[in-house]
């Protein structure tokens, strides 16, 4: 399917030098920001991504 979903902006991950967020969403050089959007997202299956969006920023909220 064709779709525009803009995402992987602020990559999840384990090594700071290749993301920008570790696997808490929690961004590697800024204390207490937590990324809780499709931007943590490395790619995406060209579906309507709303539903791993919103358990995203669940788990972000409980983690806090």
């Amino acid at each position: 399917p064709i779709s525009r979903h803009v995402m992987g902006t602020a990559r999840m991950g384990t090594d700071p030098a290749t993301s920008v967020c570790d696997p808490h969403q929690r961004l590697w050089d800024v204390d207490n920001v937590v990324v809780a959007d499709s931007s943590v997202f490395p790619t995406s299956a060209g579906y309507g991504p709303t539903l791993t969006i919103v358990a995203t920023a669940l788990r972000a909220a409980r983690l806090l």
